[in-house]
């Protein structure tokens, strides 16, 4: 008992000691700084704050442009090529309107081949994490580079219409056999994305193109083939429900795609 006053009393006493060291240093100089050191003291740390370069912040172009830069090569030329390769078939005189449209039909996958290939790239090569650590959110970056490529796609669109017009391809013919098919496979790649992540180095993907590519031949086949389906599918109210259902499957798979990419990105963080 006798020790345990002894401590409270020291304590209390080691309190009043602090209380009157600070009481006294209110009057102190060193407790209120001059206010000359203060203005040379705030002058040099606006100094330092100036030297300091802080990343600046870059327009939506700029970084469209950086996402561009990214992409291999090989994505850019493998997009080339298959776009050449329709320009090609739609000026192809020698042969039959039939088969031209089938072989456009069939080459429609190849961009979303190409595009998985390339947005699964980062997940591949094990670079996500790097890439998100530089600057931005990996969904952003996603985000950016489906933008990339769905303006690549609008302007290969835009020229394979414009071959297909100089070749006398109606309107119909063009929307039916190549821009619903094209919409539709890039939907179908985005929305099987994190089945093929695994294989996107592989043969996954190719093969599912190419199964896609025959899917859309019989197809093409089976429209043209038939009396009276041709004529029904390119009437202006079934091809506007066609085209709203793939724009809208469109949308929706981009969408889930991301947020897909988000949901594995928090896994991976949180696998402890």
């Amino acid at each position: 008992m006798m020790e345990r006053r002894n401590g409270r009393e020291n304590q209390r006493e080691m309190e009043n000691e602090i209380r009157a060291f600070l009481k006294g240093a209110e009057g102190e100089e060193w407790f209120h700084p001059e206010e000359r050191r203060k203005r040379e003291t705030l002058a040099f740390l606006q100094a330092e704050r100036r030297k300091q370069r802080f990343c600046p912040g870059k327009s939506f172009g700029e970084r469209l442009l950086d996402q561009a830069s990214w992409m291999s090569p090989a994505s850019w030329l493998g997009q080339l090529a298959v776009l050449v390769l329709l320009l090609w078939l739609l000026g192809n005189t020698g042969w039959e309107r039939r088969d031209v449209l089938l072989l456009v039909t069939a080459c429609t996958p190849l961009p979303g081949v190409i595009g998985l290939v390339e947005l699964l790239r980062s997940w591949q090569n094990n670079m996500w994490e790097l890439e998100e650590a530089c600057r931005y959110h990996l969904r952003q970056i996603q985000g950016m580079r489906l933008l990339v490529f769905g303006i690549a796609d609008s302007i290969g669109a835009a020229a394979v219409f414009a071959m297909g017009f100089l070749e006398g391809y109606t309107v119909e013919l063009l929307l039916l056999f190549f821009l619903f098919p094209l919409l539709v496979s890039d939907s179908v790649f985005l929305l099987l994305a994190r089945t093929f992540r695994r294989g996107a180095r592989g043969l996954v993907p190719v093969l599912g193109g190419f199964g896609m590519g025959l899917f859309w031949m019989y197809q093409a086949a089976w429209l043209q083939d038939v009396p009276g389906t041709l004529e029904e599918y390119t009437g202006p109210g079934t091809l506007a429900v066609l085209l709203a259902g793939s724009l809208g499957l469109l949308v929706f798979a981009c969408a889930r795609f991301l947020n897909e990419t988000d949901k594995e990105e928090q896994k991976l963080w949180n696998c402890a």
